[in-house]
């Protein structure tokens, strides 16, 4: 079972999300604030395995909120639970799982919560099998080590640069979700492409050869037509 806790600055918003994960029995809340600033100093303690944050609130932000969390020594799902859809790029930035906009549909938060649980169980199992440092993350067969910033397909390490290390990281994580290439450069590159994005097509391209050398595992990064990229993983 997954513990979660849930930080708003309103008690409605923190109450109905409750209610919205009642029937979920994959999911136990351990914690509610009210208070960032408290949820901050628990959650050592409290090791929540899912973060459900808002990010407009009074005392701190959800995205400074995030920041001050990154290195807790623990693998933590962020999930940003917002009414505000403009502050996607920076939650993405700080390495959330999701962004869920409110009011919240059920079926978008299952189908969250489902991806988180399958990607944690592979990481709990892969680490068990083969004594897998702390930072590493599993997704899929693929190990990504992020302070290294290597990736392991089995016994076979890819060689990637920094870029495209964080490239494959990040769509990994969210696959099927599409990406302009004017919001993925701003993502990975933390600054405004003004219509050159030429540096991320030389990246992919490169990433993508890469990976069709990896025999047996179907990744791939799709150009989606007037749209921008898609990470997919098939069957």
């Amino acid at each position: 079972m997954l513990k979660a806790i849930i930080v708003d600055d309103e008690i409605l918003a923190i109450n109905l999300l409750e209610a919205t994960l009642h029937d979920n029995s994959a999911v136990t809340i351990i914690g509610k604030f009210l208070n960032p600033l408290e949820a901050i100093a628990n959650i050592p303690t409290l090791k929540p395995d899912i973060l459900f944050l808002d990010i407009d609130m009074a005392e701190l932000n959800g995205i400074e909120f995030a920041s001050k969390i990154a290195d807790f020594p623990f693998l933590m799902d962020i999930v940003f639970v917002t009414a505000y859809e403009h502050y996607a790029i920076e939650a993405f930035n700080v390495q959330a799982v999701d962004y869920i906009l409110k009011p919240i549909e059920k079926e978008r938060l299952m189908k969250t919560i489902k991806r988180i649980s399958l990607r944690r169980k592979q990481f709990h199992e892969k680490a068990d099998a083969h004594h897998i440092d702390e930072d590493a993350r599993i997704i899929e067969g693929f190990q990504f080590h992020v302070h290294s910033g290597r990736v392991y397909i089995g016994n076979k390490a890819l060689a990637l640069s920094t870029k495209e290390f964080q490239i494959f990281f990040f769509l990994a994580q969210r696959p099927g979700q599409i990406f302009p290439p004017s919001v993925l450069y701003k993502l990975i590159w933390a600054e405004e492409s003004i219509g050159h994005t030429q540096a991320l097509k030389v990246h992919i391209s490169n990433l993508r050869k890469k990976l069709e050398s990896v025999d047996g595992h179907k990744a791939k990064i799709m150009t989606v037509r007037g749209s921008g990229y898609q990470f997919l993983f098939e069957p």
